[in-house]
């Protein structure tokens, strides 16, 4: 079995407590394969083979350098099993499929997806700077882009219901294409010849910005709009 590596959680990013506190280099130390986002929800991350790749709010995607600031990212080390095949089938579909393969709803997984797809929407969203607004008005700018017969990997993590603010519920994925020029957090995509890998992990590693000061002080107390703010961004 195999372990997550979590920095930061999802409630920092709907709190608005959106500083980096550890670097590309960091997250790669931890694991070869993830995702994350930059120092004010800057882009989305991609983590593959051990090398770390930002798609920008304008949907421009770059290796990025060692030192790059990172808010929230989750990684590990790669150990997929192949689950199989899959031709002219939805993620949504798929999903349901996944769960019932693994035969429970309350495991920590990791899911990489390789090949073709016929459609992929990603979005992205612009580096915000202090005061940063929290995640859900990040989300109400965020550019959303569309690709047709892409050739690429999807990866990202499942995570059970039990941990939402600390993780994204459910399934929360990635994509890069082969060529490098498309990607980001996916919103939807159909998939046209595929081969789906999964990795079931057994623990839950969250490492936290313990030296910052907003942290320190931040009122992390109420929950009640966490869950829409998280479903409306993530979804």
């Amino acid at each position: 079995m195999s372990s997550i590596t979590q920095f930061g959680t999802m409630q920092m990013l709907v709190e608005s407590l959106l500083d980096g506190f550890v670097t590309a280099k960091d997250m790669l130390k931890a694991g070869n394969t993830g995702i994350g986002t930059g120092a004010g929800v800057d882009g989305e991350l991609i983590l593959l083979d051990g090398k770390a790749y930002q798609v920008n709010g304008k949907g421009q995607v770059q290796e990025v350098a060692d030192d790059f600031p990172v808010v929230f990212g989750d990684v590990h080390q790669a150990a997929y099993q192949v689950l199989g095949q899959y031709e002219n089938q939805s993620f949504e579909d798929l999903s349901s499929d996944i769960l019932q393969a693994v035969g429970s709803q309350n495991l920590f997984l990791s899911v990489k997806i390789t090949g073709d797809f016929q459609h992929v929407q990603t979005r992205s969203a612009q580096k915000s700077e202090k005061p940063y607004p929290g995640l859900g008005e990040i989300a109400k700018k965020q550019m959303i882009f569309n690709q047709d017969n892409v050739s690429g990997t999807m990866v990202g993590y499942y995570t059970p219901s039990l941990y939402e603010g600390v993780g994204v519920p459910g399934f929360h994925m990635h994509f890069l294409s082969d060529q490098k020029d498309f990607g980001g957090h996916v919103l939807d995509s159909q998939l046209k010849n595929v081969e789906v890998s999964i990795q079931i992990l057994d623990a839950l590693n969250v490492k936290l910005p313990v030296n910052n000061r907003d942290y320190k002080k931040a009122d992390l107390s109420h929950l009640d709009h966490l869950s829409q703010v998280i479903h409306a961004a993530e979804s």
